[in-house]
């Protein structure tokens, strides 16, 4: 591998060597084509582990697709590579299915929920470290509505952000994640309930300004039908804190900040 460098400068290949730009080295970067052959990667004995995690990675990436897009509405609050740590977790979750072979490994999230809440969606500001306001969250009967209380909240002294603001505001996600399971049938990974990536609720509470004085705040969000209605399924619970500096003369419906947020709880 090597770096390009000159007035000439593309992504391409010519002939056995490429080019692509590296967004994270911020860099041209140069290397030769290589790999094993298609053909021989897809029959031969030889390659039966490397099959075997070629179908156990794409279960993984298939599910941490599924997360991302479940959680897109507050994204904005999230920061870096946040993907890579989805995968990781869908790797840890796959290893601990003992029933299959490998290559065939399920990823039951409902049986692990506990570790979606240990994603960190923003490593530059940890959700902890924003908010540190203690909140209760709860799972109505009818498991349609959830609600996460705020009591007491002091918005001055709960809130910590590197420079000042003048506006904040509440976001809550919940949506219904599926556990991925191989189909025998299919020959292919699929989730157990199919549509589940459409089942996400996003509210956002009102813009307040900062102040020191005290009040409860109560965030609701509910499903159209009742969640949970099949085995293989989990309930997450995100939240967001999003601050606003609030400069000029802006209508506070419209103002779009920076934050935090984070999976505070999973119900299965």
């Amino acid at each position: 591998m090597a770096e390009l460098k000159g007035p000439l400068q593309f992504i391409g290949s010519i002939g056995n060597i490429r080019v692509y730009y590296n967004k994270t080295l911020k860099k041209y970067i140069v290397s030769t084509k290589g790999g094993s052959d298609k053909e021989l990667i897809k029959k031969s004995p030889v390659y039966a582990r490397q099959r075997e995690n070629m179908s156990e990675f794409g279960a993984c990436a298939f599910w941490s697709a599924m997360l991302r897009q479940i959680l897109n509405s507050i994204d904005h609050l999230a920061q870096g590579y946040v993907f890579s740590g989805f995968m990781k977790l869908a790797k840890t979750i796959q290893k601990h299915d003992d029933l299959h072979f490998r290559g065939m490994r399920s990823i039951e999230s409902s049986k692990d929920a506990l570790l979606l809440t240990t994603l960190n969606f923003n490593k530059a500001h940890p959700f902890e470290q924003v908010l540190s306001q203690q909140f209760d969250t709860s799972f109505s009967s009818d498991r349609k509505t959830v609600t996460i209380s705020m009591p007491g909240f002091r918005p001055y002294t709960r809130i910590s952000w590197p420079t000042r603001f003048k506006f904040y505001r509440f976001a809550m996600v919940i949506a219904q994640l599926p556990d991925f399971v191989w189909g025998e049938k299919e020959k292919c990974y699929m989730p157990v309930v199919a549509g589940l990536e459409d089942s996400s609720v996003c509210v956002y509470t009102e813009w307040r300004e900062q102040s020191t004085d005290e009040l409860d705040i109560v965030i609701s969000a509910s499903f159209a039908q009742p969640a949970l209605q099949h085995m293989g399924t989990t309930v997450i619970v995100a939240l967001g804190i999003e601050v606003s500096p609030g400069l000029g003369e802006v209508f506070k419906g419209e103002i779009v900040g920076v934050g935090s947020m984070k999976i505070v709880e999973c119900f299965g």
